[in-house]
């Protein structure tokens, strides 16, 4: 079962000023990162609210909605995190960037970000078509920025579908941290992710390995 990393200023219960629907969202944000769709209840996101289920469904009349609500949060923010290279750029800051972007955006909205990943790798099937057409050009137009990279010499020789999965997963690793790091450090209790550190240690490992080797310059050159 996927545990989501502690973190005092994300998971303590949302301050009683918060409006409704946002102290509604926060905490389907949460139920349906740890139970996934399916398990998730109406009940259970109204008790994790500490409202009265028909409050909850006042707001929002369905789970379905609801789901739908949580992944419209996170979809846009989203894309523009892990899909924002371009071929002007210089490749090891524009790789750096998006790494930082796709952390930060984890730090902001942990919950969020782990049901839309999830729904990503199931297909992405509560998503509405106009943002997959959207998702889908956006991730041809990022394939074919590092392509030019790494034709160009600029990055080391490998294939650009494969490296753009790469990136994501290095940056999404960081999203678990929280419960991977206790068991290395012989803790029992979750912690809060040093998500600076992640980063600067996704960043490095990445590029390490996208710095193309002096003999691949050398054929590009010639």
């Amino acid at each position: 079962m996927y545990i989501m990393p502690f973190d005092p200023k994300l998971d303590a219960a949302p301050a009683p000023q918060l409006p409704v629907r946002e102290l509604i969202l926060h905490a389907a944000c949460q139920v349906f990162a740890h139970e996934g769709y399916a398990a998730a209840t109406v009940s259970g996101i109204a008790a994790k609210a500490g409202l009265p289920k028909p409050n909850v469904l006042y707001y929002f009349k369905s789970k379905d909605k609801l789901y739908a609500q949580v992944l419209e949060s996170i979809a846009a923010p989203y894309m523009d995190a892990c899909l924002c290279l371009r071929a002007g750029d210089e490749p090891v800051e524009a790789l750096t960037r998006t790494v930082l972007a796709m952390v930060r955006l984890f730090e902001r909205q942990p919950f969020a970000s782990k049901v839309f990943m999830v729904e990503l790798k199931e297909g992405a099937t509560r998503l509405p078509p106009a943002y997959a057409e959207r998702w889908s050009t956006r991730v041809r137009d990022s394939v074919d920025c590092l392509r030019h990279w790494v034709d160009r010499g600029l990055l080391a020789s490998m294939d650009p579908e494969h490296l753009l999965l790469s990136i994501w997963a290095i940056a999404q690793s960081c999203i678990s941290l929280g419960w991977q790091v206790p068991a290395l450090r012989g803790r029992d209790q979750l912690e809060a992710v040093d998500y600076a550190a992640a980063t600067q240690t996704a960043t490095r490992l990445l590029l390490q390995g996208l710095l193309p080797a002096p003999a691949d310059i050398r054929r590009k050159r010639a």
